[in-house]
């Protein structure tokens, strides 16, 4: 879905659940039965596909806040999501979303997946995650995740 303005109901969808999936697999404890990173990385994209979805169609219908220009979302210290930079409704979407608690959990939710997503990828090279910081774009195609180095 590319397109909510015609939407007169905001999308429900239910919070994600691929941390629960994940952790039910991970407490199997049956070697034979581990997650390939190709999998992990296929459910995450899926979550970030559905929240996108979810947030923009609330954001138009109650925040009136309609994508393009896009606008990029980051955790902040006190455990809130910020709009980073400027943006002509940065004020409405924080108010919002910081607001509903079941859309801030679910960001939460994804923030993790691909912070663990992000190790398990540097891990193979040998490198750290020292500075990267989790970042979801909200887009004209739907939603993107992406690191950015914090000094």
């Amino acid at each position: 879905m590319n397109s909510v303005s015609d939407l007169a109901t905001p999308i429900v969808d239910q919070q994600g659940t691929t941390l629960l999936d994940l952790a039910r697999l991970l407490k199997a404890g049956d070697q034979q039965s581990g997650i390939e990173l190709s999998d992990f990385k296929a459910r995450t994209a899926h979550e970030l596909r559905r929240f996108g979805e979810d947030l923009a169609s609330h954001l138009s219908i109650h925040a009136h806040v309609q994508v393009p220009p896009a606008y990029q979302l980051r955790s902040t210290s006190a455990g809130g999501v910020m709009v980073v930079g400027d943006h002509p409704n940065k004020v409405a979407i924080e108010q919002y979303l910081n607001q509903d608690t079941r859309l801030l959990k679910w960001f939460k939710e994804i923030e993790v997946l691909f912070e663990i997503q992000r190790r398990l990828e540097l891990d193979q090279g040998g490198e750290e995650m020292r500075g990267q910081v989790f970042n979801l774009g909200m887009t004209s195609i739907g939603s993107i995740a992406f690191f950015t180095s914090e000094a």
